[in-house]
């Protein structure tokens, strides 16, 4: 029989190292492959997880990094029960003092790399698979000062939510997880996120949570109350009031 495995990229910290964690106690899953450019960090998870790692180092914005990817699927030809596209960035800053250069590198691993990963990793699905895409609350409503990364998760969303229509004959789900702020990874600090508000989700918690809503099929993951408030403001309340909203709490 093939073996079944599951993939995650962004796995060398955080959000990411979580899921590889809950993944090891899925007793279907036979091997993780874990992908992030932190080579060192990967090893050190392997050495804490129960259950066959396969480490690929890369960077998802260089080719031979899919490169990789594809000899090693042809030469296994697994069947991948999960992908969680889990790498992503962020930066709190104006869209007029943020350099080019970090402006396209941002939009090629929020919406490039997720697309392509899907892209390259369909082919060995079968039925009952999940793909699972990390998206954000920023998703549901437009943040200045963080308006490339809000766009991007948009964009996100919605391919997940029409790859998932795509893929309902296949039986393979696919699940938009859209928390608000994360508190215990890298994430606030690289973004240049000063305060912290309230609500704050745990890693440990959204992985969990994610993972429990991508295996009941569902489309749409928004663990805890701030992020489901934040998708019922942007569905019913005016932008203006909700970005209000967030200057005084700085939500």
């Amino acid at each position: 029989m093939k073996k079944s495995i599951a993939i995650v990229t962004g796995a060398s910290s955080g959000l990411g190292m979580e899921f590889v964690k809950e993944l090891s106690l899925q007793s279907n899953i036979d091997e993780i492959w874990i992908l992030a450019r932190r080579r060192k960090n990967l090893e050190t998870l392997a050495e804490r997880i129960p259950k066959v790692i396969r480490i690929l180092s890369g960077d998802l914005l260089e080719e031979d990094t899919f490169e990789k990817l594809d000899r090693a699927l042809q030469q296994e030809r697994p069947v991948i029960a999960f992908l969680v596209n889990n790498a992503g960035r962020g930066k709190h800053i104006s869209f007029e003092n943020e350099s080019e250069k970090d402006v396209v590198d941002m939009m090629r691993l929020d919406m490039e790399a997720p697309v392509k990963m899907a892209k390259h990793c369909l082919p060995f699905m079968d039925s009952g698979s999940h793909i699972l895409n990390v998206s954000s609350a920023a998703a549901f409503v437009p943040l200045p000062g963080l308006s490339i990364y809000s766009a991007s998760k948009s964009f996100l969303l919605s391919f997940s939510r029409s790859l998932g229509k795509e893929l309902t004959e296949r039986h393979i789900t696919v699940t938009a997880l859209c928390p608000y702020w994360i508190g215990d990874t890298e994430f606030m600090e690289k973004a240049g996120v000063e305060n912290h508000p309230a609500g704050l989700l745990t890693a440990a918690g959204t992985a969990k949570a994610a993972l429990r809503d991508c295996c009941r099929g569902r489309s749409l993951s928004i663990p805890g109350v701030m992020g489901k408030l934040t998708f019922l403001g942007g569905r019913f309340l005016p932008l203006s009031f909700l970005l209000f909203m967030k200057k005084i709490f700085h939500a």
